[in-house]
């Protein structure tokens, strides 16, 4: 109608797969993640004693990374070793009494049970002291430190954040006519905007995920970037490149 300006309604484009193309190939975009990112708890509610390492430095499976409070602990397995050491001796003279047919077995028998308990006794406490030392479950960089010496540490509390960037994840959401085209196992150039420095790497796919999107027709394809120079950064953006489709 002359006067009145015609609405019409906004078509939105979202795009979950952004594709470039190149001559001859295809060139898609997708995330970055670090292969592993661990959070190291405490398996007690304690006092955290001394802390050991800081942000950024890297780690190896069982290093220290924090003492909790454990006086107490270390003197119940003192206590324990010297119950251990007079229960050892009554058993050793029972036993010999025993021989000599001066002790029953029945005797004989209790003094075992006492030394056995004292045993598995120590056992548990020696467990406890060890609940107090926070080792470091994988090989990586910790990148967050939660406590300080003196704070207190609930059960299952975090302590550190460690990620391991040696090995990286790539994640890249494709369409799904390039299923056949693709197979686990095989490697792929990718490149990192971010980095043009490191160049075109190589990064092999490792998963194929069986179920396709309906509403995007895309599917997840999981791919292994070896990263032992710490070239890459987790959470960058990566280009995987692929022959273009005929």
């Amino acid at each position: 109608m002359i006067g009145q300006r015609l609405c019409l309604p906004a078509i939105v484009v979202l795009s979950v797969c952004p594709l470039s193309t190149g001559v001859g190939q295809t060139h898609v975009d997708g995330t970055t993640m670090a292969w592993h990112r661990t959070t190291v708890s405490s398996p007690v509610e304690e006092i955290v004693a001394e802390v050991m390492v800081e942000e950024g430095e890297e780690v190896k499976k069982g290093d220290l990374l924090a003492q909790l409070a454990s006086r107490k602990e270390e003197l119940e397995v003192e206590r324990l070793d010297q119950l251990i050491a007079k229960a050892q001796f009554v058993y050793d003279a029972t036993k010999a009494l025993h021989e000599e047919k001066i002790e029953s077995k029945e005797t004989l028998l209790e003094k075992k049970s006492d030394l056995d308990q004292a045993l598995n006794a120590r056992e548990v406490a020696l467990a406890d002291v060890a609940d107090r030392k926070i080792l470091a479950p994988v090989s990586g960089v910790v990148v967050y430190r939660l406590k300080d010496p003196g704070e207190a540490i609930e059960r299952v509390g975090p302590l550190f954040e460690i990620i391991d960037v040696q090995r990286l994840k790539l994640l890249f959401f494709l369409p799904v006519k390039r299923l056949a085209s693709l197979q686990e196992g095989e490697t792929y150039e990718v490149s990192f905007p971010e980095f043009p420095k490191a160049g075109s790497l190589q990064a092999k796919l490792i998963f194929i995920d069986p179920e396709v999107d309906p509403r995007s027709g895309l599917f997840r394809a999981r791919f292994e970037l070896n990263n032992e120079e710490a070239k890459i950064r987790p959470g960058v953006r990566a280009k995987l490149t692929l022959p273009e489709e005929r």
